[in-house]
């Protein structure tokens, strides 16, 4: 009787999951390593004290178009545990007393945009421009363009710019548009708007994101035949001539044989740490250079959140505020009590050093700034708030970034039974959970059959 080839994969985050049920699927003999206690990766949830319910580390939200992510939380169980949207509904605030929305038909969304651009609650200039705007996006960009270099030429400035594009950069990219690769984020508008009114549409998880991917997780891996083992902290790699020999977890060493697999679904910071002084023997590693941008999320409580009177304007579950800084979204969870929301932070290095007294104090008066006098804006005082803080969210897909990411798969000049996978790696999209998802696929891929 032959025994089948084993494969170890190194993290258990989106990218981590999908290639060990892929991996498995393919008759494999997988042991998926994570070093937290839960998967899930950087889409998880923490408890807090005092009341015991679960906060995320960041409003995480999906498209319609993310069909790999779909499909790994069909896997999981959990598809259902988010409000599937049918068609895209944005709303903008600008200040205490105004407000717009954008709202595409449902039809396709090369035939709903010039409807839903025109109807767009800014001066008709505007909204012409943002329409020329929206049917360049097909054309694409140079590499070394910022999306700011494409908006300029492409005469997006102004309101086009400021309702519109910077609130889908910061939504897509995690950073402003003078930092984001044009290509990178063309990229994902053409896969979101091209297509049908739902590819567009926002899927927002109504359940803690540890409730989607961690909870459920052991046991779906369990059916798959995988073997989970949480709180394992890969310590070191060992590689001998073309092959990695042996995973280190701790005072513990895992013989690789030479037909094994080791397959990183790490974030490319903690890979790059991993492998340190032997960065030599893995092949090109030029990712230890790409840069990683935060989230930053301040969770409201206003009062009794059974019983609320003072909260704000409930505009739906996304609300960019236009020109806002440092919070760039208001975000309510579909099916929470209405004094429940979250003001969201992307990208923005302000937070950096300061206390969560501070963070707690600027987003009470960045509400002020935008809702004005009244009962709700009284009650801040006593709101209770709790910061989330996620350092290294995402990667930075800045222009020319692709150099620095290699393809999913065997590392140029690496050992031959080492692969790689994750959302930094070269999938054709930015930061994104689809990302993580489809790095897996294409890994995949390319494993002979």
């Amino acid at each position: 009787m032959t025994s089948r080839r084993r494969a170890f994969v190194l993290g258990g985050g989106v990218a981590g999951l999908a290639a060990a049920f892929g991996l498995a699927d393919r008759g494999y003999d997988v042991s998926l390593f994570e070093s937290r206690k839960q998967c899930g990766g950087r889409a998880f949830s923490s408890e807090e004290r005092e009341t015991g319910r679960r906060l995320d580390n960041g409003f995480h939200v999906m498209l319609g178009c993310y069909h790999g992510m779909r499909a790994l939380l069909r896997r999981l169980g959990t598809e259902q545990g988010a409000q599937q949207d049918r068609r895209l509904v944005m709303a903008y605030r600008f200040g205490p007393n105004r407000c717009a929305s954008l709202k595409l038909p449902r039809l396709p969304v090369p035939l709903a945009m010039p409807w839903a651009l025109l109807r767009l609650g800014i001066p008709l200039g505007a909204r012409m421009r943002a329409f020329r705007g929206m049917a360049s996006v097909m054309f694409g960009a140079p590499k070394q363009w910022t999306f700011a270099d494409w908006l300029q030429r492409r005469g997006q400035h102004g309101q086009p710019d400021q309702v519109m594009w910077r609130p889908l950069c910061r939504a897509v990219m995690n950073v402003e548009p003078e930092d984001a690769s044009a290509s990178d984020f063309l990229a994902a508008l053409r896969e979101a708007f091209m297509g049908r009114a739902s590819s567009a549409a926002f899927w927002i998880p109504t359940q803690p994101w540890s409730e989607l991917l961690g909870d459920p997780a052991p046991r779906a891996l369990a059916d798959a035949g995988v073997t989970l083992r949480t709180g394992a902290r890969v310590t070191g790699l060992q590689v001998a001539g073309k092959h990695v020999t042996a995973i280190q977890l701790g005072d513990e060493r895992i013989e690789v044989g030479g037909e094994d697999l080791v397959v990183s679904a790490m974030p490319w910071f903690a890979l790059h740490k991993l492998i340190g002084g032997e960065q030599s023997k893995f092949g090109e590693c030029a990712f230890g250079s790409l840069d990683s941008a935060p989230i930053v999320s301040a969770y409201f409580t206003m009062g009794d959140a059974e019983n609320i009177v003072e909260a704000p304007p409930d505009e739906g579950p996304v609300v960019a505020l236009v020109g806002g800084q440092p919070f760039h979204f208001l975000l309510r969870t579909p099916g929470d009590p209405v004094g429940r929301f979250a003001l969201l932070s992307g990208g923005d290095r302000s937070f950096d050093g300061k206390t969560v007294a501070e963070i707690e104090a600027v987003a009470k008066q960045q509400l002020r700034t935008f809702y004005g006098d009244g009962a709700f804006v009284d009650a801040l005082e006593h709101a209770h708030v709790r910061i989330r803080k996620e350092q290294h969210a995402t990667f930075v897909a800045a222009p020319n970034s692709d150099a620095l990411r290699p393809l999913p798969g065997r590392l140029h000049g690496g050992p031959d039974n080492f692969l790689v996978c994750g959302d930094w790696t070269a999938t054709g999209l930015p930061a994104t959970l689809e990302g993580g998802v489809r790095s897996a696929e294409k890994l995949l891929a390319g494993l002979p059959s």
